[in-house]
């Protein structure tokens, strides 16, 4: 897990729906994968007011992406993670009255499960499972998190493959 006194992790935009500069995200360029974003086009259609908060792009042959999504709902805001494969993820919370922080979104992937075979969490999950077939160090950039929304996202999970990588490698060298 990276060092998180490194980052913000009480950051929590204003609204999920406001202009950038009322406090929407304030981020420099979005780091995403043009050719392995083939797969957003196939994921489920947006709610009203649904929102994509962050984006799991996956370096897999089809370009897999899984989205973290929020939505009103009367006075709550209601989370949603979507693959194109109709995936029935489980994750805690499910609802909040304002947006996460980055500690609570952070919690939300890496606690996600129903995927892979009863995995838990969306990063180093989809990462072990290719592991089994293929040197881990061409893993490092199979799976990148990015966030509209939360600055240091993308910074965190960056920070997270190297200390998977390291961990993996530790293995190996162990047997």
């Amino acid at each position: 897990m990276p060092d998180a006194s490194k980052y913000n992790m009480a950051y929590r935009p204003t609204s999920f729906w406001t202009a950038r500069s009322e406090g929407g995200g304030e981020r420099g360029p979005v780091r995403r994968r043009a050719v392995f974003d083939l797969g957003r086009e196939f994921l489920p259609d947006k709610e009203p007011s649904e929102v994509e908060i962050a984006l799991l792009s996956l370096e897999s042959v089809t370009g897999d992406v899984i989205a973290v999504t929020a939505r009103r709902r009367g006075g709550r805001i209601v989370y949603r993670i979507e693959d194109e494969y109709e995936t029935h993820f489980h994750f805690k919370p499910k609802t909040s009255t304002r947006p996460l922080s980055m500690g609570e979104l952070v919690a939300l992937i890496d606690g996600a499960t129903g995927h892979l075979a009863g995995a838990t969490g969306l990063t180093s999950a989809y990462r072990n499972y290719n592991a089994t077939w293929t040197n881990p160090e061409r893993l490092v950039d199979f799976v990148i998190v990015t966030s509209d929304f939360y600055p240091e996202l993308e910074a965190y999970y960056e920070e997270e493959v190297v200390e998977w990588l390291a961990e993996v490698r530790g293995r190996c060298s162990a047997r």
